[in-house]
């Protein structure tokens, strides 16, 4: 089965979006976009907020009881997450999973103490990342520093440390909807034994194909054409089922 995703970024209190992370613009409301997804069939939700660990306050704490009111499919949050109190908020307030990006990078053991509470299934690590001469290099704070780490390296190390699944994103490829980094996601998948979603570069049904035939990545987290009404989560997943794919409801 494959899960069609929607990533809903969040900044003040609104769904943003941008290219490489960059130039964002408020495009709507969070709530109003996860309730129409979710009539609209999508599989899971990710709702993260993109200056929290900037400005050490997570927007999204106060929608989720509204959000979860309304939809009954799996609801991931992040933001702003730098320890168990904060991570238990989000659970608290609606969340079944918890995305973790800046602050598993500054104190790994955070992944694990999460984990040992609330199962490794409830910990995704968020992973962000940019191309480099050599590999990808993580990048931490919605793309805005750097970190010298080997994406592929601290995915595995992430991992072992207890996160039970991974938001990968390309930030070279987010937002400009011409396809995804497939040779990315094929050494990514080597690398780890978790489920990955893979995130960035969704323009067609077309990019949406080529990984699932060059990996065997069964989740796509998308954005763009999702927010900007290029097509929604049952009209993709009919053409996906016309194409042949086993695709969740």
């Amino acid at each position: 089965m494959k899960r069609i995703i929607a990533k809903i970024d969040i900044k003040s209190g609104y769904v943003i979006k941008g290219i490489e992370f960059e130039g964002v613009r408020k495009v709507g409301k969070p709530i109003e976009f996860a309730v129409d997804y979710y009539k609209k069939n999508i599989d899971e939700i990710i709702y993260l907020d993109c200056v929290a660990s900037l400005y050490n306050r997570n927007h999204i704490v106060d929608l989720l009881p509204e959000v979860a009111k309304n939809i009954f499919i799996p609801l991931t949050a992040g933001g702003g997450i730098r320890c168990v109190k904060d991570a238990k908020i989000l659970f608290d307030h609606g969340a079944d999973k918890i995305v973790i990006n800046t602050s598993a990078v500054e104190n790994p053991k955070i992944i694990g103490d999460i984990a040992k509470l609330y199962g490794s299934q409830a910990v995704v690590l968020q992973l962000d990342c940019k191309r480099r001469q050599q590999g990808w290099e993580v990048l931490t704070d919605y793309g805005r520093e750097k970190t010298t780490l080997d994406a592929l390296d601290w995915a595995s190390t992430a991992c072992s440390m207890g996160a039970g699944e991974i938001l990968a994103t390309v930030i070279d490829n987010d937002g400009k909807k011409n396809g995804l980094d497939i040779e990315f996601y094929k050494r990514l998948e080597q690398n780890v034994n978790v489920p990955i979603i893979a995130s960035g570069g969704v323009g067609s049904v077309q990019n949406i194909i080529e990984l699932f035939e060059e990996t065997s990545i069964d989740a796509i987290s998308i954005s763009s054409i999702f927010h900007y009404s290029e097509t929604d989560p049952k009209k993709l997943k009919r053409k996906l089922s016309n194409k042949g794919y086993q695709i969740r409801g």
